[in-house]
């Protein structure tokens, strides 16, 4: 606990007073799970009329299954786009905190390695799900939620999709920070589980740590947002667009913007969390100080 401690500590006050490191984590955030948040907060919750519907119109199109093949398309391109974004936020975060010279291509390299174990297991709980959840919604003495029952049911899938994110991401910051050391990208992706583990309980208080923390925040943004959004939708569906609707809109965008920079500010401490905890503080620290040498 003391290793993470001096690791995280150290490197909360460094992004606290650097917030250029904002911009890059606040990227990040926002192509991992940032996003999230503002779907809560902004989007209407479907009802169990709409999500029979969906589901019965997909499986009883003329054009099934091609439907479903264009639905898992269009969700691998955006998987695709977010983590080529999330990597262009790494790098520069690497490169801000001297942690690695890595290039873009190492660092997107990496993260596709690194993401295929959490897309598997997605897909599987996705599989699973879209077997269950038939029986749920045509429960006639259930109550609640079908889809929640549903994913409740398989509660050990939900671990093992969390399970390969907190892992996968691990290797990913193993990896990347191994780079110039290394000497490729598969030698850096092969030295990661030993550098993970000469980082031991701290690599794992730094992993569980980062979970907590992020997820912690994701609820509090997105109850945020909803509470904000709730009247603004009132008053958007009885008055239309009008002045008091317009700067209710720019308080909430303003508002959510502060909590996009505030998770950016979350993963950039992750982030150089990891660098510190891995053996590139004296880097680190070493850029800081000239840095702090070189201001007027």
């Amino acid at each position: 606990m003391r290793r993470w401690l001096n690791a995280s500590v150290p490197a909360a006050s460094r992004v606290a007073d650097h917030s250029s490191l904002w911009l890059p984590g606040a990227l990040a955030w926002m192509m991992t799970v940032g996003w999230i948040a503002l779907i809560v907060g902004v989007a209407r919750p479907p009802s169990d009329a709409d999500l029979t519907f969906f589901g019965a119109r997909i499986f009883t199109s003329g054009a099934w299954p091609w439907n479903g093949v264009a639905l898992v398309v269009a969700v691998a391109l955006l998987v695709a786009g977010a983590v080529a974004l999330a990597s262009v936020a790494e790098a520069a975060l690497l490169r801000g905190t001297a942690a690695a010279d890595a290039s873009l291509g190492a660092v997107l390299a990496i993260a596709a390695v690194c993401v295929l174990p959490f897309l598997l297991a997605c897909v599987i709980f996705g599989v699973a799900l879209a077997s269950v959840a038939p029986g749920e919604f045509n429960a006639p003495d259930a109550t609640g939620n079908p889809l929640l029952r549903a994913t409740i049911s398989l509660a050990p899938l939900v671990v093992a999709v969390l399970a390969a994110a907190v892992i996968g991401a691990a290797i990913h910051a193993a990896a990347t920070r191994t780079l110039p050391v290394a000497g490729g990208t598969l030698r850096a992706l092969g030295s990661a589980p030993s550098t993970l583990r000469r980082a031991g309980a701290a690599g794992v208080a730094q992993a569980l740590a980062l979970l907590v923390a992020r997820l912690g925040f994701l609820v509090v943004a997105a109850v945020l947002l909803r509470v904000l959004w709730a009247p603004i939708d009132e008053r958007l569906a009885t008055e239309g667009i009008g002045v008091p609707a317009v700067l209710l809109l720019v308080g909430f965008v303003a508002i959510w913007l502060c909590l996009v920079l505030a998770g950016g500010a979350l993963h950039a401490w992750g982030s150089l969390s990891w660098t510190r905890l891995l053996g590139a503080g004296r880097e680190v620290d070493a850029a800081a100080q000239m840095e702090s040498r070189s201001r007027p």
